[in-house]
């Protein structure tokens, strides 16, 4: 596995993070994510979800107008197993929205990600626009709504919403499947 060191004592969940971007910054971004995360699940009440940074800047245009973010990430996450003591075999995982996603007019056009065991392309989030009178958007008709870059839309949990300890890797450390990159419809 690697030589990440979780608490052993309590349910918990192992995300191996893979970054597929040169731009430095998103991920030193992830990197300061990832210890900000991992700190708090040391504590009592750990969160369950690991949000995801938008990596750029997406402009919705129209009412209903529905985009596919690429989060440029991809993952492999494993259960660990208080009885034996390790970690189990692959499992998949969810990409939920955010609570804060209430804020903007946006919603996620397939509610819910289902992420197989087996997927190892990047997460996308396909994200819709519902109508909006704000007057942001009344003031500048050619956008309605603008991504920033950076923006927390997704996060993504364990099926049991059990904590999740993150450790970063690079794209070709994440196990091989028969599945691979193939996502949204791939598999019939």
């Amino acid at each position: 596995m690697s030589s990440f060191s979780a608490p052993a004592n309590f349910p918990h969940a192992f995300l191996r993070m893979a970054i597929h971007t040169n731009d430095q910054t998103l991920k030193d971004k992830y990197f300061n994510a990832v210890i900000q995360h991992n700190q708090k699940m040391l504590q009592p009440c750990p969160d369950s979800g690991f949000d995801l940074l938008t990596p750029e800047d997406t402009q919705f245009t129209s009412e209903f107008d529905t985009k596919m973010i690429d989060m440029q990430v991809s993952f492999e996450m494993r259960t660990y197993n208080i009885d034996s003591g390790k970690y189990d075999d692959c499992c998949g995982f969810y990409s939920y929205p955010r609570s804060s996603m209430s804020k903007t007019p946006l919603i996620l056009a397939n509610h819910v990600g289902i992420i197989d065991s087996g997927y190892r392309g990047t997460v996308r989030g396909a994200f819709r626009m519902l109508p909006t009178t704000s007057v942001k958007a009344i003031q500048n008709e050619n956008v309605k709504y603008t991504v920033e870059r950076f923006q927390r839309l997704l996060q993504i949990c364990h099926p049991s919403l059990c904590p999740i300890f993150v450790e970063l890797v690079t794209p070709n450390e994440l196990s091989e499947t028969s599945r691979g990159a193939g996502g949204f419809g791939s598999t019939g």
